[in-house]
């Protein structure tokens, strides 16, 4: 029911808001499919307010969507909806604006309905970017993300100043309506103008810079002030202060079990990013956080489980083997990378998993080819409930996934999280 919790809340804000639309009264005789429209108009409305909230990546959407990275799969789908909303809300207004003129009704002047038409096209058109440009890099998605704010700013004016409904008045409808609007503007403004700004307000030093594979950094920092609290297995966003600094801040998995006054994240070097990022850090330097989000932990989940790591994807694996594993959960670790030099902290989990509870698997990809679960299953012959915590590359995940599925294993669930946060 947890997991459920951001789900229901959305449909319960649904729910309220037909019933309260059931209760009130529009301001002059319009036709039935204009009140509809108007009701359409309203549901769009509830989910902008969403997709803006989500878009403040605040610490609650962990709790209401089981992870800030699942939460963006709602952002996702609720955008698609609104863009579905506004076309239907756009066609039944017109039909309703006929259907007036066709009664020789008489339909006041609104002067507004050009903004809610300039909303809706320029709505559209973002959206259309948005969803073809997903192949673009983050930072210029963003960008685009950003303007998303100029729609949804006209499209408020255009309800206010078009509604035949008492907006501003002291019915449950209004003031439902006047919440969620206040809502979405404050939720917009705040990951727009002031998110990078006031979020990052963890600031450490860079004590150390250590190579752990190839092409993989390891960052170790010292709080200058406070220091975040974190669980193993979560990830935050960092970013380096500066205006020469061309690296956006972008999420990565805290790669060490927690410490008073340090954090530590090991990134592997994928892009112009992460390359402009290893340039730009020196020891002494500095670099500031903001989280942190996730809910990947492995004592949600039953007490036999199979762990595979991916390449980078050791670093929650390493998180939770240095915080140590509870004595009544039984592990298989599977740690799977192409070769020897790009096989980090080896070594480590090999000290750090001598006990019978938590058995490290490691596999060198060069030598003994890609891990399968006909590998993994000559290990795990339980017959028991299994869950199965995953990350690294998506192809690896999803051919791992289908393989368990036509596997005698008894997986339970599959768990992992997205890192897309577009």
């Amino acid at each position: 029911m947890k997991k459920k919790l951001g789900l229901l809340l959305i449909i319960l804000s649904f729910i309220i808001t037909l019933l309260f639309w059931l209760l009130a009264s529009p301001t002059r005789n319009i036709p039935k499919i204009t009140q509809y429209s108007q009701l359409i108009a309203s549901f769009a409305l509830i989910s902008l307010a969403f997709v803006n909230f989500i878009s403040t990546r605040h610490t609650a959407l962990d709790s209401l969507f089981d992870g800030l990275d699942k939460s963006y799969i709602y952002h996702k789908y609720l955008s698609i909806s609104v863009l579905a909303l506004v076309i239907v809300h756009d066609i039944t207004i017109g039909i309703g604006k006929r259907s007036e003129i066709l009664s020789r009704t008489r339909i006041p002047r609104d002067p507004y309905a050009m903004y809610g038409s300039f909303s809706m096209y320029l709505f559209i058109l973002l959206i259309f970017i948005a969803l073809v440009a997903k192949k673009l890099n983050y930072e210029r998605w963003k960008v685009i993300h950003k303007f998303m704010f100029i729609p949804y700013a006209f499209g408020i004016y255009h309800y206010y100043g078009s509604a035949n409904y008492v907006v501003l008045g002291l019915t449950p409808y209004s003031i439902w309506m006047n919440v969620i609007n206040l809502i979405g503007l404050l939720s917009v403004i705040y990951s727009v103008f002031f998110y990078e700004k006031i979020s990052f307000k963890y600031h450490y030093k860079i004590s150390n810079l250590e190579t752990v594979a190839n092409g993989t950094l390891e960052i170790t920092g010292t709080a200058l002030d406070k220091s975040m609290n974190f669980k193993p297995g979560q990830f935050a966003f960092i970013k380096v202060p500066g205006d020469n600094n061309k690296f956006p801040s972008h999420p990565f998995t805290i790669s060490e079990a927690p410490r008073n006054g340090e954090i530590q994240f090991t990134i592997k070097s994928l892009g112009d990013h992460t390359q402009s990022l290893f340039s730009s850090l020196k020891i002494g330097g500095e670099f500031v956080v903001s989280g942190p989000h996730g809910m990947f932990n492995y004592k949600t989940g039953s007490k036999n489980q199979i762990w595979i790591a991916g390449g980078i994807g050791v670093t929650p694996f390493r998180s939770f083997t240095e915080a140590g594993t509870s004595d009544d959960f039984s592990i298989d670790f599977f740690y799977a990378y192409n070769n020897e030099e790009e096989g980090a902290y080896t070594d480590e989990l090999k000290s750090l998993t001598q006990n019978k509870n938590l058995r490290l698997h490691l596999f060198n990809s060069k030598e003994k080819g890609f891990l399968s679960v006909n590998e993994i299953a000559k290990y795990v012959q339980t017959k028991d409930p299994i869950d199965v915590y995953f990350c690294g590359p998506k192809p690896m995940r999803e051919n791992l996934r289908k393989q368990f599925k036509d596997s005698n294993l008894n997986i339970v669930d599959f768990h992992y999280e997205h890192f897309q946060f577009k």
